[in-house]
């Protein structure tokens, strides 16, 4: 295995039923292969046919390899989440990126 995927529920509210987010993993020596994009590609379409509208998610704003991935299936950044992680006993920013799938605002 040189990377995985996984759709994750945003939320348990029914009113985010249409929403996920997810989570992408690979290896380090595979990386900068598009292995990530590939994953990230059967994400999305595996999200289009459960009939998600949106994909959600939170990066670390030093992940410049992910981040970019993100951007070129068509994410955007849409805020920051203050103190959202605790690495080595450190609050950390994550940044805030969307997808809309479906419908006039879909990219």
């Amino acid at each position: 295995v040189v990377g995985w995927g996984s759709l994750n529920v945003f939320n348990p509210r029914r009113a985010y039923d249409h929403v996920a987010d997810f989570s992408l993993y690979v290896e380090r020596d595979w990386r900068g292969r598009g292995v990530g994009g590939r994953l990230l590609d059967a994400l999305i379409a595996r999200a289009r046919a459960l009939g998600y509208h949106k994909l959600v998610l939170s990066a670390f704003p030093w992940n410049e390899a992910g981040t970019t991935v993100y951007r070129r299936a068509g994410f955007r950044e849409v805020g920051t989440y203050r103190e959202q992680g605790l690495l080595d006993g450190k609050w950390v920013d994550t940044i805030i990126m969307e997808k809309i799938l479906d419908g006039p605002h879909a990219h």
